[in-house]
């Protein structure tokens, strides 16, 4: 058998910024990219698609509709026909599409399939499902949570078992802006910097009215207190801090004294969701700078605090391609 016919398959779903990126990056490892899908249609070889033609035509703006012998089809007809060793999704994040992303995932697992995220929506809405129920070593998330899914997934049996509380900084924009303020910038100047460093969600009103950190508080917390399949806490019921209503004269009393802000997702045992800005100490692990994540566990023997790098476009990609390494590892096919 050859390395190539031994390669495991792969569909991607959503060539965005970073399913691009992703697609770009997977090149060292033993995959071999049959289909991919957005909003348009989907295009298919089972030996292998023209990746770099592909990237090149979305970098373009090109749907995938316009590409030679493109199906326009349904992506769960799709996601069946072809039935990839790996599914990987890149699509947006976007609370309204949070039920089709979920059913797109289990149903890739129903089918045998890994399935790589890196949406958020999905988790938010079903963590319960996919990271506690019968196929949860089939399943990545790396990406999702800027690059430390991984280890949430690998100490989550502890956190179940002993975590009493979250205290996560999941959201970069706003950390980029919470430094222009320490620095005297305005507003402007901060959300320029964000856009430079191409941090921003699709929608970035998800960045500033604590949305985006919102839903990585839900996916969490449905991971570490939740039960296996229970429903989630709807996007509604976290309390949240929009930071363009934030004081900047208080931002920067805080600096003055040596102590920084940032915007905190907390919850317990019994829910208490909350996203809020919080003073912290500059020497905080929780006061990460804006190329990072950090989530933070309450433990009976202190703060444990996974770190994340994988923030931007290529990062997400690489947090993603991350994924398919160890799932292609850890579950051969």
């Amino acid at each position: 058998m050859t390395a190539r016919a031994a390669a495991a398959t792969l569909h991607l779903i959503g060539p965005g910024h970073v399913g691009r990126s992703f697609l770009r990056q997977l090149a060292p490892l033993p995959v071999r990219v049959v289909a991919v899908t957005d909003s348009t249609a989907t295009v298919f070889a089972r030996d292998g698609l023209p990746v770099a033609a592909l990237c090149a035509h979305k970098d373009a703006g090109r749907p995938l509709a316009d590409w030679p012998g493109a199906e326009r089809v349904p992506v769960e007809v799709a996601l069946r026909v072809i039935a990839a060793d790996v599914v990987a999704d890149g699509t947006p994040t976007r609370e309204a599409e949070a039920e089709a992303a979920v059913a797109r995932a289990l149903l890739a697992l129903r089918l045998g399939g890994r399935v790589v995220l890196s949406a958020k929506n999905a988790l938010a809405a079903a963590s319960t499902t996919l990271l506690l129920g019968p196929a949860h070593d089939r399943v990545g998330v790396d990406a999702v949570l800027g690059g430390a899914g991984a280890a949430l997934a690998s100490d989550l049996a502890d956190l179940r078992a002993r975590c009493t509380g979250l205290a996560l900084v999941g959201n970069v924009t706003t950390t980029v802006l919470v430094q222009a303020f320490e620095r005297g910038q305005s507003v402007a100047d901060g959300l320029a910097d964000a856009e430079a460093r191409g941090l921003f969600e699709p929608e970035p009103t998800l960045d500033l009215d604590g949305s985006d950190a919102a839903t990585k508080l839900r996916a969490v917390w449905g991971a570490v207190f939740g039960e296996p399949g229970a429903t989630l806490p709807a996007a509604a019921e976290v309390a949240r801090e929009d930071v363009r209503a934030l004081d900047v004269g208080v931002v920067r009393a805080r600096a003055a004294r040596g102590a920084t802000t940032r915007l905190v997702g907390r919850g317990n045992r019994s829910g208490n969701l909350r996203v809020r800005f919080e003073e912290l100490p500059a020497g905080s692990p929780l006061a990460v700078p804006p190329d990072r994540v950090a989530y933070g566990f309450e433990m009976p023997d202190g703060l444990r605090v996974h770190v994340g790098f994988g923030v931007g476009h290529d990062r997400t990609a690489a947090a993603m391609v991350r994924d398919v390494a160890r799932l292609l590892a850890e579950v051969p096919g």
